[in-house]
């Protein structure tokens, strides 16, 4: 009991140096608690860079943060929850992400079928082609993002069609 006692003063003093702008003071707080932080993210993430990244950034913005943390709270509770954000938020961002690879994958497919077609296909292909590159400046989002968020919703709307076409 008297040894997490002494943690928590150890961590406080330390935070409040920070909080002066004590580079060192922060310097010990990181090393004290990287480890933990990596291993949140790791688990979350399921893979090295991506872990490597979140811990670090999760540093950057406490250190961005130090001066709003209130003294008497738990330190790493605080690192937890911004790991816990970022990590979510990386997450989210990356469900939303098409490689090219998977975009020239779904491309192909229409390339190969207009290209032995007549020239009305061609115009529609075209036609299409168009509205997203002006779907994509409308937006102000790259073209990648509009292919993107295009076969997310075709997925979305197979899956709910697939549930009333089966109750007919």
């Amino acid at each position: 009991m008297v040894e997490s006692k002494v943690k928590i003063e150890d961590d406080e003093t330390l935070i409040a140096k920070a909080q002066e702008g004590d580079l060192y003071s922060f310097d010990l707080l990181v090393r004290k608690y990287q480890k933990k932080i990596y291993t949140l993210a790791y688990r979350i993430m399921k893979n090295h860079d991506a872990a490597d990244d979140i811990a670090q950034e999760t540093f950057i913005n406490a250190y961005s943060s130090i001066r709003s943390f209130k003294l008497g709270y738990s330190f790493y509770t605080w690192l937890y929850r911004i790991c816990m954000n970022l990590s979510i938020n990386h997450l989210k961002r990356q469900r939303f992400v098409i490689s090219e690879s998977q975009f020239k994958e779904e491309a192909s497919p229409l390339e190969k079928e207009t290209a032995n077609e007549d020239p009305l296909a061609l115009l529609v292909q075209k036609e299409q082609e168009r509205k997203i590159e002006e779907i994509a400046k409308t937006l102000r989002i790259s073209l990648g993002t509009v292919m993107s968020r295009l076969f997310r919703a075709r997925e979305r709307l197979q899956e709910l069609l697939k549930d009333v076409i089966l109750d007919k």
